[in-house]
């Protein structure tokens, strides 16, 4: 399963390059590219809580295989449209659309399978530091070879090879040796186990606290790496090859925290650690607007890149894993992206206003937000008894 995983977050960089470069072919409209990837984001985030849902009612390994078979017939239709020159702006939108329906049911699914592949919840943290390094690896990969790809033979190719990756993906999923768990047979219908779910989480101080921290995330993160960055390379002599080793130091510390992680666990507890992570990202996004220059922004990024890596990308999900009742695990999952997928775009343009009145405000404005955060969580004696295990 990892090895298909894998393969296919590496399709999905690549398929993100020509999914904008054939949008911009046929329009040279970056508003047109914006409205293309709202496409995707809205049925990601209205439908992500009955994806979690449904991966609950059935089984992760069942919607993971529908949701990547899915995907595969919507990326060869593009590939073939864009391979013949035919491929028309309306296309975008609707493929758009069914990749963002399919994440929604995918995502949740993700994270509710982790559990049942390891032979007890002692090795959590390492399966999730995996799954973490494909990720990183493949953001710093899958753009790069994307590009080339492109450049080579065309969109079309790109939107193939994406195609083929999640074949690989569903593929890996079927001698994936599934540890079964014990599941009560569940009454009512979808929207009532989505009510369920909204009752679970308020009932929890500690999903609830973790849930406005993520949200907070979302509103920050976003901006400054969607926006921020960007119009910071566009300030700096060396232009976009700065925008590249910035998002590649991010990356590249990403990918030894989750290394990292792997190897040495994760602290019992976890919650001074997401509260010391809040607090840095704070510091380093003001940072990143007061000194505007290259060598040191990349060291700051790489530096919280290898802190976040530790507290999201498997503290996180671990957390999750070990507190969340099996019933429930993919609605919870399904809780947490929502504000992840509905924020993003709020998020960019917010930073994008805040930017008129000068960049580093925006960068500062966006520390604050974070460090009020870090503050709130301090003052949080669920978020402070955060347990790992």
């Amino acid at each position: 399963m990892w090895a298909g995983q894998t393969a296919s977050m590496l399709g999905d960089g690549v398929q993100g390059v020509a999914l904008a470069w054939l949008t911009l072919a046929l329009t040279g409209s970056p508003l047109t590219l914006g409205s293309v990837l709202l496409a995707g984001a809205v049925p990601r985030a209205a439908v992500v809580l009955v994806g979690g849902a449904v991966s609950d009612r059935l089984s992760p390994r069942a919607l993971l295989l529908a949701s990547n078979v899915a995907r595969a017939l919507v990326a060869a239709a593009l590939a073939g449209l864009a391979a013949s020159g035919s491929v028309q702006l309306w296309q975008l939108y609707a493929g758009s659309f069914a990749f963002g329906l399919g994440d929604a049911f995918f995502l949740p699914a993700a994270g509710a399978i982790v559990p049942q592949l390891v032979a007890s919840d002692r090795e959590l943290p390492a399966a999730n530091a995996l799954l973490g390094v494909s990720e990183q690896g493949a953001m710093l990969v899958g753009p790069a070879l994307g590009g080339v790809v492109v450049a080579a033979i065309g969109p079309g190719g790109a939107f193939g090879m994406n195609a083929l990756s999640f074949l690989l993906a569903a593929v890996g999923l079927l001698p994936a040796a599934v540890r079964q768990t014990a599941r009560t047979e569940a009454a009512g219908g979808v929207w009532t186990d989505m009510r369920d779910v909204l009752v679970y989480a308020w009932s929890r101080v500690d999903l609830r606290a973790l849930l406005l921290l993520i949200s907070v995330e979302s509103l920050t993160y976003n901006g400054v790496f969607g926006v921020g960055l960007p119009a910071l390379a566009r300030s700096l002599a060396q232009g976009p090859v700065a925008l590249g080793l910035l998002y590649s130091s991010w990356g590249c510390g990403q990918l030894v925290g989750a290394l990292s992680a792997g190897r040495t666990g994760l602290p019992r507890r976890w919650g001074p650690l997401v509260i010391a992570m809040t607090a840095c990202a704070g510091v380093a996004f003001a940072t990143l607007g007061l000194l505007q220059a290259l060598g040191p922004d990349a060291a700051v990024l790489a530096v919280l890149g290898f802190g976040v890596a530790y507290s999201s990308d498997v503290a996180l999900p671990t957390w999750v894993q070990r507190s969340t009742s099996p019933e429930l695990l993919g609605r919870v999952n399904g809780m947490i992206e929502l504000p992840r997928s509905s924020l993003a775009l709020v998020s960019m343009v917010a930073f994008g206003a805040l930017a008129r009145n000068g960049l580093a405000a925006a960068f500062v404005a966006c520390g604050a937000v974070q460090l009020l955060a870090a503050a709130a969580a301090a003052g949080s004696r669920s978020v402070r008894n955060l347990a790992s295990t």
